[in-house]
């Protein structure tokens, strides 16, 4: 394989760098031993870049894969291109976690928390997925089967809750309903200071400083411009005031101020 300086001297994220390092180790292992890889969970943006290194790369193929369709948080498979994806081995688990309390009532923070707390590694952990249709909430964890163990006997406690944890099947992983909540944006521009401002109900001054602290995510990447112009279809993620997708630009009022769909999960 040609030297890795080649594939990351475009990347100015010096996390990113180090993942595509650790990835291109990978292929390197794959090309000489003939060896199965597998990423850590990567975001969808660290996906992406990471996906279009590999597709690169002769004499390997790769695919990505998060436990269900529809998965955010995803592994990345890589392979000799001799190799069918579909005789590979998923090295996923999934693990379903409950509690007798009658109180029980966690989210997503509280159920990470719970296995952070443990001394994991976020990057080992995929979707946490909250059932609460029923009576009985349900936490499902994806996570790499070699963390399965660890987990099982040693995660007791969520929040203030004690709970049980068994292994399931990916198949068995219910997955839940979002429901989202449409609001109407009215802004002097789509610059992501003014249109965060608007949707999260913050000050210009602070939406700014909130940018340029990397607190916000635009399609999982972090942008620190606060001009950076925000279009369609776009994902956007405020750290301590949630996440919302751009649904529709809807035009110009009479006064010249643009109006916008959005979506926030509930």
């Amino acid at each position: 394989m040609q030297d890795k300086e080649k594939y990351i001297q475009h990347i100015k994220d010096p996390q990113l760098q180090q993942t595509l390092i650790k990835v291109l180790d990978q292929v390197n292992g794959v090309l000489k031993k003939h060896e199965v890889k597998s990423t850590d969970f990567l975001s969808p943006y660290y996906e992406k870049k990471i996906r279009e290194v590999l597709v690169g790369i002769n004499r390997i193929c790769h695919f990505s894969y998060g436990g269900y369709e529809g998965a955010e948080r995803k592994v990345v498979l890589i392979h000799p291109d001799y190799l069918s994806s579909e005789d590979i081995e998923l090295p996923l688990a999934a693990l379903e976690i409950t509690s007798n309390d009658q109180f029980f009532k966690c989210n997503h923070r509280d159920f990470l928390g719970g296995i952070l707390g443990l001394g994991i590694k976020r990057e080992k952990i995929g979707d946490i997925l909250i059932n609460d249709d029923s009576k009985l909430i349900k936490g499902y964890i994806i996570l790499h089967r070699d963390m399965k163990d660890y987990i099982l006997f040693n995660l007791n406690q969520v929040g203030k809750s004690k709970v049980m944890v068994r292994e399931v099947q990916l198949s068995e992983i219910v997955i839940p309903h979002i429901e989202y909540k449409e609001g109407i944006g009215n802004v002097s521009s789509l610059r992501l200071d003014a249109v965060i401002a608007e949707i999260f109900n913050l000050s210009r001054a602070n939406a700014q400083s909130r940018i340029e602290k990397e607190m916000v995510k635009i399609n999982w990447e972090i942008i620190t411009k606060v001009s950076y112009e925000v279009n369609c279809n776009d994902s956007l993620s405020v750290r301590g005031s949630g996440r919302a997708d751009i649904v529709e630009i809807l035009g110009k009022t009479k006064s010249g101020r643009i109006k916008l769909k959005y979506k926030i999960p509930m």
